[in-house]
């Protein structure tokens, strides 16, 4: 018998131990484990065994609690500090002998006792945690796959079809990376089985599942989840790491960054999903991704006729116009003109910019588009197979469709006396809308141009002007070159003759051939406010078209007949957007301050000295001319005259006429009843596009303006190496 008396300690207990007239004192700690017990006895009393030894306690109502594993005496151990239990009588038996006896454990409880008791202060040696690893702390990452490792799972799961299965199963392959082969892969069977062997034996991992006839799901009906290939580590690169399989797991992302680009998407793939792709397949399936998410690229030119349809249905004084190839079906090009558009423009000046840009989907093609200069106001756009001479020709004459042949006349009178006013004195000045025209000097520009306005001021880009200056004068030191550039800028905001050929003299004087040739090639009445037959109303360059390139810089890579609803979306909501904001604009004039002069002709005193006619609405400063708005001489000498200064400004410039650019508005175009695509011998095919070589540039290319041909001395778009003229000897 082994007698045994337990006293509590801060981290321990010890037991005082009797066996046969003999004592011993045994630490045991709280954490301590069942076999430790039995060793520390055994090691103090040999003749103990553990498999003759059997323990025992008591409680009150329980007289036998047998203490078999680690679990019961843990619980022991916590019986010693439950109040009120002040003792617990244990019995230890050998069961080799015939002798036994009991002991009794006393413990004195208080709550302090109980609350400093800390198993986490206690260590056994037998137990020594490894601490090595806490000195190359990595932090665990949660990858999106992880939910991958649970889509096969059993016998008997049910998946929404084949092709959820075969979805699911590549995910599934990926996570736990090993490869598989299709046994079976139809319509309603799928059998797959593990490709990885070890050694010579087949890895036995199968799975086999087939479609249900009555209610068309796909079941599991054979699943052996078991590999000996050792296949258990994540592999960055997988064959079932498809591009169908990236489209569907990017196309979240690219429904909100339509220009996401393929090396984002292997970035993110291996980051999220630690899968590594090639730049390849993330750009296929990105392709794949846009195809889902805002139609296919293909059969998107054949969807334009039902846009067509339903657009002129909600907008019926809109004009619009869709050609194509009758024999091969290929698409040519699309006219778009919203009659709120084009009403607004009759009350904005009478600039357009034209310009195009090149669209960046699949299929390629040119935008080409006509805008006025109110903030950015669109009033016309075509899609086009390419940016040809015949091509903007076409659209220019679609343009003169909408516009008239002569110019709109433009008649401001709500009822209120001072736009009444206005009307009389656009009567007396004249009030024909004769629209200038700012372009790059596009070859197919000038032609279409002259021919359908040949009474419109057609003016040249400054801005491009300038570059195509500064690409003549190649080889000429920056400093000097640039110089010479703003000289050329000078001449052109020149707003007299004599103030122009001043400049002019200046840039001529140095005596470069280059300059020259480059002068004679740009008529002075196209890019020069001292000879420029129109009114510029203060746009000497071509900006806002490149403004409308940006505006549109998403939209450029969407299929076409979205391209051409999102712009339509676009403008609708600009137009509402700018309705609201003019209700809210108070019409009230402000005053200005200014001095005396005399009768209609007044001369403003300052440094110099301006003259400014009112009657023909003129200053020699040339900037009420230029602008069409009264300069600061024009607003004195108005001010001295007595009379409205509301009078002498431009119609184009009051509140009333910006809310009626925007008075009417572009209606929505409902999808819900669209009917699906056919492919058909009817069907609009795409334009037949070839990639150019090389890399697809992503920066602007500058225009350098008409060539001239050195060896026919012709201004044509070839060079000498493609010149065909005929070139007559004289005296042959």
């Amino acid at each position: 018998m082994l007698d045994c008396i337990a006293i509590c300690a801060m981290d321990s207990v010890i037991l005082l131990c009797k066996y046969h007239g003999e004592s011993c004192r045994i630490r045991m700690f709280w954490d301590s484990k069942f076999l430790h017990l039995y060793e520390k006895l055994s090691s103090r009393w040999s003749s103990l065994k553990s498999a003759g030894v059997k323990l025992s306690y008591s409680l009150p109502g329980d007289p036998c609690c047998l203490i078999q594993n680690d679990e019961d005496l843990e619980i022991m151990l916590d019986m010693m500090f439950k109040p009120g239990c002040h003792e617990i009588s244990v019995s230890i038996i050998d069961c080799g002998s015939s002798s036994s006896g009991s002991t009794t454990y006393g413990c004195s409880r208080t709550n302090e006792v109980l609350s400093s008791f800390r198993r986490e202060w206690s260590l056994d040696v037998d137990t020594e945690v490894d601490l090595m690893p806490s000195f190359c702390d990595h932090r665990d990452t949660v990858l999106l796959s992880a939910g991958w490792r649970d889509l096969i799972k059993e016998i008997g799961q049910k998946f929404v079809g084949v092709v959820e299965f075969r979805e699911a199963l590549s995910k599934f392959a990926i996570y736990f990376g090993f490869e598989y082969d299709f046994i079976k892969n139809d319509k309603e069977r799928v059998s797959a089985a593990c490709r990885m062997k070890q050694s010579d034996l087949a890895c036995p991992w199968m799975v086999h599942g087939r479609v249900d006839h009555l209610s068309g799901n796909f079941y599991i009906r054979q699943l052996t989840n078991s590999h000996t290939c050792g296949a258990s580590v994540l592999k960055l690169k997988h064959s079932r790491a498809t591009s169908s399989l990236v489209g569907k797991l990017v196309i979240e992302d690219i429904l909100s960054q339509p220009l996401k680009r393929p090396v984002d998407v292997t970035s993110d793939l291996k980051r999220l999903y630690g899968v590594s792709i090639s730049y390849t397949r993330a750009w296929m399936g990105v392709e794949k991704a846009k195809a889902d998410a805002f139609g296919d690229y293909s059969t998107s030119f054949d969807d334009l006729r039902w846009w067509v349809d339903a657009v002129r249905k909600s907008n019926p004084e809109s004009v619009f116009d869709i050609e194509y190839d009758v024999d091969t079906n290929r698409f040519s090009r699309l006219f778009v003109a919203f009659h709120a558009c084009t009403s607004g423009f009759t009350h904005c000046r009478p600039i357009l910019f034209l310009d195009g840009t090149f669209l960046k989907a699949r299929h390629k093609g040119c935008l080409l588009a006509a805008l006025a200069k109110d903030g950015l106001f669109l009033v016309c756009f075509a899609i086009v197979d390419s940016e040809s001479k015949d091509n903007r020709y076409w659209f220019l004459a679609k343009l003169r469709t909408i516009l008239g042949n002569d110019g709109h006349s433009l008649a401001i009178c709500d009822g209120n006396e001072s736009n009444g006013m206005v009307l009389s004195l656009l009567n007396t000045v004249g009030d024909d809308r004769n629209v200038v025209f700012i372009s790059d000097r596009n070859e197919g520009i000038l032609d279409g141009v002259a021919k359908n306005f040949p009474l419109s001021p057609h003016a040249y880009c400054l801005y491009h002007l300038k570059q195509n200056l500064r690409h003549a004068l190649t080889g000429i030191k920056g400093g000097f070159r640039e110089y010479l550039i703003h000289l050329f800028g000078m001449a052109a905001y020149a707003p007299n003759e004599g103030s122009f050929n001043e400049q002019i003299a200046k840039l001529k004087g140095y005596g470069i051939k280059k300059v020259e040739d480059f002068l004679t090639n740009a008529p002075k009445d196209h890019w020069a406010c001292a000879f420029f037959p129109g009114k510029w109303y203060g746009e000497m360059s071509s900006s806002l078209s490149e403004s409308f390139n940006s505006w549109i810089r998403e939209e450029r890579h969407f299929p076409v007949t979205q391209l051409v609803d999102r712009i339509r979306v676009k403008i609708m909501e600009q137009l509402s957007a700018r309705h609201e904001a003019s209700l809210k604009w108070n019409q009230t004039c402000k005053s200005w301050t200014t001095s005396k002069s005399s009768a209609d002709v007044y001369e403003i005193h300052c440094d110099p000295s301006v003259s400014v006619d009112i009657a023909k609405r003129t200053c020699s400063s040339g900037q009420w001319q230029f602008k069409g708005f009264p300069c600061c001489h024009a607003v004195c000498a108005i001010f001295n005259s007595k009379k409205q200064l509301n009078l002498y400004v431009d119609p184009y410039f009051y509140v009333s006429t910006y809310r009626e650019v925007y008075s009417k508005s572009i209606f929505s175009i409902p999808t819900l009843w669209k009917p699906a695509a056919v492919v058909n011998d009817d069907t609009i095919l795409p334009p037949l596009s070839r990639k150019p070589p090389g890399r697809p540039r992503k920066k602007w290319i500058r225009s350098n303006g008409p060539l001239k041909c050195s060896r026919c001395g012709k201004i044509a778009r070839h060079n000498k190496k493609t010149c065909t003229e005929d070139l007559r000897i004289s005296g042959s």
